[in-house]
């Protein structure tokens, strides 16, 4: 509910002035102040050396910095529903991207599942969908890179992450890592943006839904695994259809209905257990 919650909070943040990679910096760091907070009070220290490094930069690059500088970007012209029906692509890319580096098995109901997942989120583009205007195809596609680096974080933070170091303090540091690489980008593309306006009411808001679903994140990729975790893109594409018809009256064309059911079809063959 909270992942799906962010498409709208980073809509309402666009029209209101802040950059997105401004928005981006403010959320990863603002989030990661919290979460060291909650480190210090549990006498946790964030290890530096090379292998939490490495996952720090790791996740911090494809989870933050790539899936969020493409999805703030699009979400300036695409609606947050649409954007949330491109969610379920991460854990379908997530089996794919495990099973060419030997972590799963691509069976043929994987397979399948993949192309129904495709075809629904290319169902979801065409006229009378979740897309309003063809003309905002460009900006669908920009979108489309964010599940890829949900996938690739995914990924990494099941492979990389040191064994035995907590989750508090994995997330902690890839949002550090995030908010260094975002304040770079931001001060190269005159994207940075110092708070001042009414409108920075929400950069506090989305630092603390940040830090809750991150550390959540870090803890289920813990107890489950990544292909198990990735099954929250159910309620997160529920969610951000809601969210996005509550602040912003969005609604849907008819054929969002049946894209929707072909995104879901493919995330249950991909990620269902015998």
């Amino acid at each position: 509910m909270v992942w799906g919650m962010t498409p709208s909070i980073v809509k309402l943040a666009m029209a209101g002035g802040i950059p997105p990679l401004g928005f981006a910096f403010w959320g990863a760091f603002g989030s990661a102040l919290i979460l060291s907070g909650l480190c210090a009070k549990r006498r946790l220290g964030l290890p530096w050396d090379r292998p939490h490094m490495a996952q720090y930069i790791a996740s911090g690059l494809s989870g933050f910095v790539l899936a969020n500088f493409a999805g703030y970007t699009a979400l300036q012209y695409i609606p947050a529903g649409f954007f949330a029906l491109l969610v379920p692509l991460s854990p379908i890319l997530t089996v794919v991207l495990a099973a060419m580096l030997g972590m799963e098995r691509l069976t043929r109901s994987r397979v399948i599942g993949t192309a129904l997942g495709f075809s629904g989120v290319a169902l979801a583009m065409a006229p009378g969908a979740a897309l309003p205007d063809v003309s905002l195809l460009g900006w669908a596609l920009l979108a489309a890179l964010t599940p890829v680096g949900f996938a690739i974080s995914n990924i990494v933070a099941s492979r990389l992450a040191p064994r035995g170091t907590d989750a508090l303090v994995l997330a902690t540091g890839a949002l550090y890592a995030a908010a260094f690489f975002l304040a770079l980008l931001g001060l190269a593309l005159g994207q940075f943006h110092l708070p001042g306006g009414k409108v920075d009411a929400l950069i506090p808001l989305q630092a603390a839904l940040t830090a809750f679903a991150y550390l959540l994140y870090f803890r289920l990729i813990a107890a489950t695994g990544s292909v198990i975790t990735s099954q929250t893109g159910y309620i997160v594409t529920i969610a951000g259809v809601i969210w996005g018809a509550l602040l912003f009256d969005e609604r849907m064309g008819w054929l969002t209905l049946p894209a929707g059911a072909l995104v879901f079809a493919g995330l249950w063959l991909v990620t269902t257990r015998k």
